[in-house]
């Protein structure tokens, strides 16, 4: 059953039925679909959620060096990971990863002339436009992502696990109320069979410093609540060329407590969502002023929200172009 029919079917059971003797209410709920991507961006601000989700903002010179570099293992590990599912080689394997990193790289054809059916409309294989092909300075280079990957496959040589599912989509309906029901979507990059019916999503996060990462992510989260688990393995992949591949290359197992996932999926979900229908209701998108700048920089609008109201529109023409739609329904 797709998604339209499964939330369709849910709105006929779920509706709510006020009766009395001479009047009959129904009370239709109203179906929310969010994944991290979007729940994150409008906890970060408002006014930055509907700059790039309502009017599908993306910069004009394309996704940074940082997004594209992780953009390039992404690709080689989707391939690698499901050549493996279906019974191919480890060898063959990752020939075939390698080969779709330097797709993703140099481009595809049919990408560029918007026919092609083999990638995904929401990230064509354009090219990379910032991603060198030696590095510089702060910029990962195209020939250094090659040799990081060539590294990595040798280092987990010993690998044995068999994934059941890679770069895989999956919903659930998280929370339910009176009014509102909210379906969660993830696009989860492995899948590893934990024993006793437990699955545990892997995630690959690419680096260019070795920095503690957080564990108060929705994303994770999501994941867990999805899963029905507790745990989630980061896949950490750094790009520094000063560190041995057993100091860049770490997995690293983050554990909830079921408490800790009650309250994100009962409390920190429904409340934040209910904010985004009021956003939608008076059509208003407040900046979150405490989001300007964090640890990597300034926020991509920072330029925009800096000047007076009547000069936005035009620094928003010159900056940023109209990208591809998000859609959470199907990442």
């Amino acid at each position: 059953m797709g998604l339209a029919e499964l939330l369709a079917l849910q709105n006929q059971k779920s509706s709510n039925i006020l009766t009395s003797p001479n009047i009959e209410v129904i009370i239709k709920k109203k179906n929310i679909i969010f994944d991290a991507s979007m729940f994150t961006a409008f906890m970060k601000c408002a006014r930055y959620y509907d700059f790039v989700y309502n009017m599908q903002l993306a910069d004009i010179d394309g996704k940074s060096n940082s997004l594209e570099a992780g953009s390039i293992v992404h690709a080689i590990l989707e391939i690698y990971y499901t050549n493996l599912i279906n019974g191919f080689s480890r060898s063959l394997s990752i020939a075939s990863g390698m080969a779709a990193g330097e797709e993703y790289y140099f481009g595809c054809l049919d990408c560029k002339k918007e026919l092609c059916n083999k990638h995904k409309k929401s990230d064509p294989y354009l090219g990379c436009k910032n991603v060198p092909m030696e590095s510089e300075k702060y910029e990962v280079g195209y020939n250094w992502i090659v040799k990081t990957m060539e590294q990595y496959f040798f280092h987990y040589t010993s690998d044995t696990f068999n994934p059941p599912e890679s770069e895989t989509v999956k919903g659930k309906v998280l929370y339910e109320d009176d009014e509102i029901r909210i379906l969660w979507k993830a696009k989860i990059d492995v899948i590893i069979n934990a024993g006793l019916s437990k699955s545990i999503s892997m995630d690959h996060k690419t680096t260019k410093i070795d920095r503690k990462m957080s564990d108060l992510s929705n994303q994770f989260m999501g994941q867990c609540c999805i899963l029905g688990t507790n745990n989630v393995i980061v896949n950490k992949i750094g790009f520094q060329s000063s560190l041995k591949p057993v100091d860049k290359f770490k997995r690293e197992m983050f554990s909830y407590t079921s408490d800790r996932l009650d309250e994100w999926k009962n409390v920190i979900l429904p409340n934040e969502v209910y904010k985004f229908l009021n956003c939608i209701d008076f059509d208003k998108w407040e900046p979150r002023l405490t989001s300007c700048q964090n640890q990597y920089g300034f926020c991509d609008f920072y330029e925009v929200c800096r000047l007076d109201r009547g000069l936005r529109e035009g620094k928003l023409k010159e900056m940023f172009k109209v990208g591809p739609k998000w859609d959470p329904s199907n990442e």
